[in-house]
């Protein structure tokens, strides 16, 4: 039996048909007792969304760990099938369609220049 560490959360498939599917969350750890556990989670490896935990590895629980990801882009909410969430009309205060609450900053752009014709040079020789 294998142990793998979700990286990026994803839906798959919760059952050997495939025919059920859940969201495999951030930091969760799945235990592949199974012949079918084990195929998807070597899909989830091959696609840089899990990674394989070794067996001498210090620590080592079935239970989620929370831990703090540090990164500089937002995250989209999604609920339990992975499908996207919008945000609350009435809940000015909280933005319900981002982690956090919280809607990312709008990034400043700078208008680009647009380029000044210039005259075309004759390719043909003057006779």
């Amino acid at each position: 039996m294998k142990n793998y560490k979700i990286i990026v959360p994803k839906v798959g498939a919760s059952n050997e048909l495939g025919t059920e599917v859940k969201l495999y969350q951030h930091s969760e750890v799945i235990e592949a007792a199974e012949d079918w556990q084990e195929k998807t989670m070597q899909v989830f490896v091959d696609n840089g969304w899990a990674m394989e935990l070794k067996d001498d590895a210090p620590n080592m629980t079935s239970e989620p760990v929370a831990v703090e990801v540090v990164d500089d882009e937002p995250v989209r909410a999604r609920n339990e099938k992975g499908q996207l969430l919008g945000d609350d009309p009435t809940t000015p205060e909280v933005n319900e369609a981002w982690e956090g609450g919280e809607a990312p900053q709008a990034k400043k752009t700078v208008a680009k220049k647009k380029a000044t014709a210039s005259p075309k040079k004759s390719t043909q020789k003057n006779k």
